[in-house]
């Protein structure tokens, strides 16, 4: 689950696996998934159950343009 200020929420992956590793610098810090969320800022390390589910995730161009 993902917890802000007023709410919790679940978090949803894109691909199926095995989480590996939670960032607890965002724990300690969550304005840093603002700050720097390609870098210091990630969340979860995972493992992949079907790496084949790579090949339909998109890259930051093309979700910037799907959301607009």
């Amino acid at each position: 689950s993902i917890e802000a200020v007023k709410t919790v929420s679940d978090a949803f992956l894109p691909v199926g696996g095995e989480i590996l590793e939670f960032n607890e610098a965002v724990d300690a810090d969550p304005a840093i998934v603002n700050r720097d969320a390609y870098g210091e800022g990630w969340l979860v390390k995972v493992r992949m159950s079907n790496p084949a589910e790579y090949d339909a995730l998109l890259d930051a161009a093309a979700y910037e343009q799907l959301i607009g």
